[in-house]
């Protein structure tokens, strides 16, 4: 409704957690919604990161989009490297990185299993938290609908080139719209020789729960925040009620610290 009434151009400027801020497009229909004082965007990305990251962790936030969680997460951890594949919502990302202060690193890229392969992403400028490399080519062709070619990238390659140092923990949070399991292949190297979790969607449109399925095949576990035991695939099923969003989890190895960070009860902490 605001978008039927102001220019493409029009935003307004929020303060979220900390002294953050975030450039918001009133055409948006995704981001608007954080104008709602009462509303909570994405409460278990939230509740997890407030676990699992420390100063001592690397934080890749891909599919970033518009960086609302590489801000809040940027004096939180010791490294903070935001991916966006989508071009005009890059530009918007890194807008907001430089609106505070640039203390994250900015990737234009998608995520995939290996470096520098040309990808085509589907978007529309009034849906880009659907922008896709896997699942939009039936888009194109309708009303606004385009293609973009964007280069690869690995986690393996994101660590190395962005976050050289101490090799503490490292969170993923994967929001890469349908390229979740080629982005998990590109982080074999991580997987071998660091802590690393995985904060990821399994969206209720899939009925098999093939993403979390592809983590328990790997050795993972898949956990979800203040539950004591993994999760089974019957029980992942049975959360995703609603085939028109996506359901957050997160997976890592069963020895792993982050498994008793998240077996706490839930709180509801801030990252």
């Amino acid at each position: 409704m605001l978008g039927r009434h102001f220019a493409t151009d029009n935003h307004v400027t929020l303060r979220i957690g900390d002294g953050s801020r975030l450039r918001v497009y009133l055409d948006d229909g995704y981001w608007v919604k954080l104008l709602d004082p009462a509303f909570v965007y994405e409460p278990e990305i939230r509740e997890m990161l407030g676990r699992v990251l420390t100063s001592e962790a690397v934080f890749l936030d891909c599919g970033a989009n518009i960086g609302y969680w590489s801000v809040l997460a940027r004096h939180r951890a010791r490294c903070v490297v935001a991916v966006e594949a989508s071009p005009e919502t890059f530009r918007r990302l890194t807008d907001n990185i430089a609106l505070n202060d640039g203390d994250v690193e900015v990737v234009h890229a998608a995520l995939w299993e290996q470096d520098e392969a040309t990808l085509s992403i589907v978007g529309h400028h009034l849906a880009h938290a659907a922008a896709s490399v896997c699942e939009r080519n039936g888009d194109l062709g309708r009303d606004g609908w385009q293609a973009f070619s964007v280069p690869s990238v690995t986690v393996d390659t994101l660590l190395q080139r962005h976050c050289a140092g101490p090799a503490g923990p490292v969170v993923v949070k994967l929001d890469v719209e349908g390229a979740e399991i080629p982005a998990v292949k590109g982080a074999a190297n991580a997987l071998r020789e660091r802590d690393v979790i995985f904060l990821f969607e399994d969206h209720g449109n899939d009925p098999t729960c093939k993403v979390s399925r592809h983590f328990m095949e790997m050795g993972l576990v898949v956990m979800s925040p203040g539950r004591r035991s993994p999760l089974t695939i019957r029980e992942i099923a049975a959360v995703k009620t609603d085939p028109t969003r996506g359901y957050n989890f997160a997976a890592c190895r069963p020895d792993a610290p982050f498994v008793e960070s998240l077996a706490r009860p839930w709180h509801q902490a801030r990252p």
